[in-house]
Order: structure tokens, then C-alpha cells, then sequence
């Protein structure tokens, strides 16, 4: 195969060089790094909503999902300064880190065109990063739990949610799982924010005691049942974005959901992993989505809700 040449693109007044287009990152689904590039760019306005404040994680595969790969917290060396950063100190050291800010789409598409597929993202903002700006619920099901069991805990959680005040919203994880998310106003500290997710997660294992498990340990969760992580509170933590590509066969996404759709995966009478319903969320899939129905999550800054207090 001939290898094709570098090509220079003008994105925010800035010169691009994309490189190595057609190199297979997905192998088996023949989906190449120029097709990734061309995704990122069609979700760009929507990514960097969601994104834009956030220092980032990357997830890094130059080489595609079968190369070499690494999560990287560091601005990629020879990043050129227009691509905007922060150092920030290091969990539990006196080093520094400095993360990448995803501010525009050319910085968009350079880091994608450095090998990264995945973006993870803080659950707070520059400017307030001490006070994030919503409850997060990973909701991650057993090898032998089905979509059904998945879907019907999110909605006892969504319950939960709302009889406490909060309007929620849902995603696929882009892999097997849901992440279950509601916006605030970010006023409060991630210890308030993670006493309330501890909370509510005790509400929902307690009204559904077969289905829902809080334990850590993989060796001791029931393989049928869902974890629900409430932990992913805190300093540094993060989630990966919506419509970011996930490191899997046929590229899923993480793809903001209607709350019916997961009313309509409840009623299903399916077995086995959820991974084969979510996977139909891939690239080609979440550009349609988004030109038939736009962001469902556009509402997101505007609908941050006050944190309130479990009494239950």
C-alpha cells in the first residue's frame, strides 16, 4: 500500500498537518485515522460543549486499537502553545502535571491526529475545579448481567434522583455500561457531591437488592448483578466525554441517550452483555443521530440544579 502524504488543513486560523489518513486505527471494521479525524470534526461543536474548562486525560493509540496504548495526563511534548493548558499539582505529590485544554476544534483535531481516540475529561471546570459540576453514577453491569437488569437499575436510580430534586441524564459508557449523570451547580465540594452519590447509591442497592451491588472487589460482585460506582468523586477524577470514540472494535461512542430508549432496553427480554446493544452507537451511527435530533445534552450548563440533602 502506497503511503499517502501529509496534508496541511486550515482549522481556527491555524495550519494543520494530518498524517498517515489511512492507516487502519480500526482493523477489523476498516475505519482509518482520517475517518476518525473526519468524526471528531463533525462533532466538534458538541464534544467541546462538554469538554471546553475541563483539563483532560488522553487515551492514546497511534497505531490503532490492536498497537501500543497509553492514557496520557501530560500535554503531548511538541504541542505548539496555541494549544491551551494548565499545570496543576500532582495527587498526593509535590510534582506538577500539565493537562491539555480542549478549548477549539483545531486543538481538537491535532490531538486526535497525535493518536488519540479517547477523551476523559475532570468532573469539574478552570475556574471552580475544586466544586464539580455534577453527580456521576458509573453503572457497570456483570459478565452475565443483561441489558434489561442495566437499564431498569438506571431507572430506579433515576427515581432516586428525582425524588431527591435532580433531573438526570444518561449516556452508554461507549463500552458495556451507563453513566448516569446530574448537572449542579457546582457551589459545593466533592465531598458533598460524593456524600450524595454514596446516598443515593444506598437507595437503589437497598429497593433493588438481587440487581445492584456496591462491591469493589470483582471477585465478590455476583456476575448478573450492576455495579454501581459512586466513587468517581473527587480531585482528578474523570469521565470520558460524550461522543468521544471509545478503544473498540466499531469505534462505539459514548452517546447521551432519551431516557425512553432505556425504558425500551428494560422491557427487552435479552441475555448476556449489554456491549452488543450499545454497540450499535458507533461513528457512522451518532453522526445520523446527531443530524436528526441534535445534542441531547445542549441543555446541560443550563439545567445545573442546587445540591440537595438525603433525610431518607
Amino acid at each position: 500500500m502506497t503511503r499517502q502524504s501529509p496534508i496541511d488543513i486550515r482549522v481556527d486560523d491555524r495550519t494543520l498537518e494530518l498524517s498517515h489518513l489511512t492507516k487502519l486505527y480500526f482493523p477489523r471494521d476498516g475505519i482509518t485515522k482520517g475517518a476518525l479525524i473526519a468524526y471528531y470534526d463533525t462533532v466538534a461543536e458538541h464534544l467541546l460543549a462538554h469538554g471546553r474548562r475541563r483539563p483532560l486525560t488522553l487515551e492514546r493509540a497511534p497505531d490503532g486499537i490492536d498497537g501500543e496504548r497509553f492514557i496520557e495526563k501530560q500535554i503531548p511534548r511538541g504541542s505548539p502553545a496555541w494549544v491551551r493548558r494548565i499545570a496543576l499539582p500532582a495527587l498526593g505529590g509535590s510534582k506538577r502535571v500539565t493537562y491539555p485544554l480542549c478549548e477549539n476544534r483545531a486543538t481538537l483535531l491535532y490531538l486526535v491526529n497525535l493518536g488519540t481516540i479517547a477523551f476523559h475529561g475532570w468532573i469539574s471546570r478552570v475556574g471552580s475545579l475544586t466544586r464539580p459540576d455534577f453527580a456521576f453514577f458509573d453503572l457497570d453491569p456483570g459478565e452475565r448481567c443483561s441489558i434489561a437488569t442495566l437499564s431498569r437499575v438506571a431507572l430506579t436510580l433515576r427515581k432516586e434522583l428525582e425524588d431527591a430534586g435532580l433531573t438526570a441524564l444518561v449516556k452508554t459508557s461507549g463500552a458495556t455500561g451507563l453513566h448516569v449523570l446530574a448537572p449542579l451547580k457546582g457551589a459545593r465540594s466533592y465531598a458533598a457531591v460524593k456524600s450524595l452519590t454514596f446516598d443515593i447509591a444506598r437507595l437503589v442497592a437497598a429497593e433493588r437488592p438481587k440487581d445492584v451491588t456496591l462491591e469493589r472487589s470483582l471477585s465478590e460482585r455476583d456476575r448478573r448483578a450492576v455495579y454501581i460506582d459512586y466513587r468517581q468523586i473527587g480531585r482528578g477524577k474523570t469521565i470520558v466525554l460524550p461522543y468521544s470514540v471509545r478503544l473498540r472494535d466499531g469505534a462505539p461512542v459514548s452517546t447521551p441517550l432519551y431516557w425512553g430508549e432505556v425504558e425500551e432496553f428494560a422491557g427487552m427480554r435479552l441475555r448476556g452483555e449489554p456491549s452488543a446493544t450499545f454497540a450499535r452507537y458507533n461513528i457512522a451511527a451518532v453522526r445520523a443521530r446527531l443530524n436528526r435530533h441534535g445534542d441531547l445534552w445542549a441543555a446541560f450548563e443550563r439545567s445545573a440544579q442546587e445540591l440537595p440533602i438525603i433525610n431518607r
